[in-house]
């Protein structure tokens, strides 16, 4: 049972990665086709915008946990009933579409009418993008239970198609908006034109899941109120912490409009996207183990949980390694080929500050999956949200008192810290949880590669590097040193000889089917 579930999250991971390669590569030249269409300005009036609706629409992501946990449950057990806790799930969902449309419809246009710092002139356009953005929340919302489907049945490979083509459709809008650069509307032509991936995602999971599991998606009414109260306590729990996430991350960046204006949030924004990337490039391992880790614990078999959420951590802590160090070591050089000359102020500092927040964060992997599926997750969403909301009133403090916009960024890694070390107490007072041994197991690898390359990177700066062919083979070196330290110490001997056994019986047959 556990050789397969190995596999399985192997072959999963293999896929998701196809994937996001070439989601990362296109978002890269995207990304700097954008800014040089629209500019700093704009692109900063569209992540402010955004910045509002991400606040409210927080449900979405909360909502996604809950179904993809329950469904799993569900599935793992051996008297499960899918198809009545998906409509469940539905109803749920489908409320909170209507919830996020009154919120924003009200909340949200005061804001934009009252507190949004734009240029003059620019109002019209900040508004159109927002009743965008708006669609583009509710549509997300109606959507989420039928692609979770495609999360809890691990088809991964059908996620990653649909994945393709909507990044290959932006690929092709973002070059017709390139060349419209200038245009008097072109803000509101690129919000229109990232709407479209979302309406083809909406289309495509709806279809697909009545072709698939028509079975399961077959609506079915529940009447009971009581089926509900469990659902919804696990998502009110999870919507809690969801809004105090996207709150300090969407809140921090309404902060620095308010403070310091929308080329500065363009900063912020091209920074977060860099820690977007490198944060999808780990959580790729981690959500292709989670449907094993939760439907193992929904079977009973805690202990076997357990062990794949620690192996998923230290793997994923090695992987966010392998980008970390490559990146810090030319970091400035690398954002200057992606955004050019065009890049904003203040970029580099707040990149360098997302990635040590991406560190921190990283070392939840697996011990997130673990926390939701074992399902008592009330204390651990009450002290993650008080920690997240604390870094805004602290950032308030810090720009009234004259401090630079990157310093908010501090304290995102502070509470992040805290909020671990708090993660751990709770895990031994409820379940016994042997923090010790998940220490020992996901951590002290990459801690120990992470402190030999500290020193290598003290070592790096003192080379004088001209031209940037150099920048770029200092930058292969790098990755390339931290590769080899990871192979010879992330790893245990076990895990070594499987890796090697595997490669050669996959090699043995390729080479042998090719002979015949």
């Amino acid at each position: 049972m556990a050789q397969n579930s190995d596999i399985r999250i192997a072959k999963n991971t293999v896929i998701i990665y196809i994937r996001m390669a070439l989601t990362i590569l296109v978002g890269l030249i995207t990304s700097r086709l954008v800014l040089q269409a629209l500019g700093a300005s704009d692109v900063g009036i569209y992540s402010a915008v955004g910045s509002t609706v991400a606040l409210v629409g927080v449900i979405t992501g909360a909502l996604s946990i809950t179904t993809i946990r329950f469904m799993n449950i569900e599935m793992g057990k051996a008297d499960g009933n899918p198809n009545r806790m998906f409509n469940i799930c539905h109803v749920i969902h489908l409320s909170g579409a209507a919830v996020i449309l009154v919120l924003l419809e009200s909340i949200g246009l005061w804001y934009i009418h009252t507190g949004l710092n734009v240029p003059p002139g620019k109002e019209a356009d900040a508004m159109f993008v927002f009743q965008v953005s708006t669609i583009v929340a509710c549509l997300g919302i109606a959507n989420t239970p039928f692609q979770s489907l495609f999360t809890v049945h691990e088809k991964f490979g059908t996620m990653a198609i649909v994945d393709i083509v909507n990044t290959l459709l932006k690929l092709s809008l973002v070059l017709l908006l390139f060349l419209l650069r200038g245009h008097p509307y072109g803000l509101r032509i690129y919000a229109v034109m990232m709407s479209a991936s979302t309406w083809i995602a909406f289309i495509a999971y709806h279809w697909m899941s009545a072709r698939r599991w028509p079975e399961i998606i077959r609506w079915n009414l529940v009447r009971e109120r009581s089926a509900y109260r469990e659902v919804l306590t696990f998502s009110n729990y999870n919507l809690l912490s969801s809004s105090a996430i996207i709150a300090r991350s969407q809140g921090s960046n309404m902060l620095i409009n308010a403070f310091f204006g929308t080329t500065t949030n363009a900063a912020y924004f091209y920074a977060f996207t860099l820690q977007n990337y490198v944060i999808q490039f780990v959580n790729n391992f981690d959500a292709a183990s989670a449907p094993q880790i939760t439907q193992n614990v929904g079977a009973g078999r805690v202990e076997t949980a357990t062990r794949l959420a620690r192996r998923a951590c230290r793997i994923c802590l090695l992987l966010f390694l392998l980008l970390f160090f490559p990146l810090w070591s030319e970091l400035e050089f690398l954002m200057g080929l992606w955004l050019g000359s065009n890049m904003p102020p203040e970029t580099i500092t707040m990149a360098r500050w997302t990635l040590l927040i991406a560190a921190v964060a990283t070392t939840s992997a697996g011990l997130a999956q673990l926390i939701n599926a074992l399902g008592r997750i009330k204390w651990y969403k009450i002290e993650i949200t008080v920690l997240f909301l604390l870094c805004l009133p602290a950032g308030y403090i810090l720009f009234r008192n004259g401090a630079p916009a990157y310093t908010i960024l501090t304290c995102f890694v502070i509470s992040d810290f805290l909020n671990r070390v708090i993660q751990f107490f709770l895990l031994r007072a409820q379940f016994r949880f042997d923090v010790l041994g998940f220490l020992r197991r996901a951590y002290a690898a990459p801690l120990g590669i992470s402190l030999l390359m500290t020193g290598y990177l003290l070592a790096y700066r003192t080379i004088p590097l001209t031209g940037p062919w150099q920048h770029l083979a200092g930058f292969l070196v790098t990755g390339l040193v931290t590769a080899v330290l990871i192979g010879l110490l992330g790893f245990s001997r076990d895990e070594k000889r499987k890796a090697l056994a595997f490669i050669r019986r996959n090699l043995f047959t390729s080479s042998t089917r090719n002979e015949e």
